[in-house]
């Protein structure tokens, strides 16, 4: 663990750094006599030119320099840059607790602030990408004490029996990593995802809002849709919005459920427009909408539509071309006045000529692609753990990927 005199030093290296930054950095403070005013968001590029940067890629401020320097290279001009994974952040919270990658502790500098800065410097937009629903992921409860899944066990899926979601699936690997999710049926719920939003929007220069997993997620769970939420207080508030038994109305149960998270969205929405007005609210979606209404209760389609979002990202991954084409076919024929941005599972992308056509489809669509993700690109810190033969071939399909794009790149010119 690191010592009170090495944060200090590193607080006031972060401190000395983005100094010499400003003005394109992140918020110091509100306004007022000697506080600099915060620039305003930088609108959705056109064409959108994305890349995901996980949680997992970044550790110190070398790798966010690094990265943020690469991202641009690519000629990419959105960087959607993680900082929430399961109900920890990698940013210093007063709501949530420092996550894994940190290992639950303070480091000693803001990933996020420095992120911002780095980004802004090379032109690029930057939306805190942010995990929604997780409260917990992995075969093991978490190791601290005020992580959700110990301080609000409440919070949490529970089935009639009073069983929580759990953490592994049966007939797969015990070390697996699963998500569990809120409730997001429950207020309360709502309230503590809003007040993370929050934060982030009120004391970062984030272009916008990126969110993921803003559905019901349950993999561990067969026959999850049936059995989950079924806690005492879920039913009291469903029976009394509705005078109904979730038996009674399946199919009534199923739009209630799905309007819980276009509640949350809401109401998310409404926040960005108050503190940090004209920021973009973004977000990655199942690849098939009608899956992803049917199986996860996510209404995609419907926030396209009402103007809840700016811009959707299908997360259309797939090696095939056919299937690319008809998933994101899928949101353009359904919400045709909408912003789509066609989401590239690129680590599927073992030759050039799959992710090449990808990106052509893209260009006729207008040129709105988003990236998944860096790590299929660029070396990150996950390759510290990397064996030797496995980093080898990782770093030559990366390098594929990087002429690829390279070449596409040529051709938007």
């Amino acid at each position: 663990m690191r010592t009170s005199a090495g944060m200090r030093t590193a607080r006031t290296l972060l401190l000395c750094y983005l100094v010499t930054l400003l003005p394109a950095g992140c918020r110091c403070g509100g306004s007022g006599p000697g506080l600099r005013q915060r620039p305003e968001p930088r609108p959705l590029a056109k064409p959108v030119r994305a890349v995901w940067v996980a949680r997992f890629h970044y550790r110190t401020p070398d790798d966010i320099q690094t990265i943020l320097k690469n991202c641009a290279a690519l000629g990419c001009n959105t960087v959607l840059w993680q900082v929430r994974g399961e109900g920890t952040v990698a940013y210093p919270s007063r709501i949530e607790p420092w996550s894994a990658e940190y290992d639950f502790n303070d480091p000693g500098f803001d990933p996020l602030a420095i992120a911002v800065v780095e980004a802004h410097r090379h032109g690029l937009r930057i939306e805190a990408w942010v995990n929604v629903m997780p409260g917990w992921r992995g075969p093991d409860p978490p190791p601290i004490p005020n992580q959700l899944y110990h301080a609000r066990p409440d919070w949490f899926l529970y089935d009639a029996a009073g069983r929580r979601q759990p953490l592994t699936a049966p007939g797969r690997k015990a070390d697996e990593r699963f998500y569990v999710i809120l409730n997001p049926c429950l207020p309360e719920v709502r309230r503590h995802i809003g007040r993370v939003m929050e934060e982030i929007a009120s004391n970062y220069d984030v272009d916008g809002l990126h969110l993921d997993y803003v559905r019901y997620a349950w993999d561990t769970t067969p026959d999850a849709r049936q059995l989950y939420p079924r806690d005492a207080r879920t039913l009291a508030i469903y029976r009394q919005q509705t005078g109904k038994l979730p038996e009674d109305d399946p199919q009534a149960w199923g739009h209630w459920r799905a309007n819980q998270l276009t509640l949350l969205v809401g109401e998310i929405r409404k926040m960005l427009g108050r503190r940090r007005p004209g920021a973009t609210l973004t977000a990655a979606v199942w690849a098939d909408p009608s899956v992803g209404y049917r199986e996860y209760f996510q209404n995609a389609i419907g926030w396209l539509r009402t103007g809840l979002l700016d811009a959707a990202m299908p997360m259309a991954y797939t090696e095939k071309l056919t299937d690319f084409e008809q998933r994101i076919g899928a949101y353009q024929t359904l919400a045709p006045h909408a912003r789509i941005v066609a989401g590239l599972g690129i680590y599927r992308h073992d030759t050039p000529e799959e992710m090449g056509q990808q990106l052509e489809r893209c260009r006729l669509w207008g040129g709105d692609f988003a990236l998944f993700s860096y790590e299929s690109l660029h070396a990150t810190a996950g390759d510290r753990k990397a064996k030797p033969a496995e980093l080898a071939e990782a770093n030559r399909l990366r390098e594929m990927r990087r002429g690829v794009l390279a070449r596409f790149a040529d051709a938007m010119k």
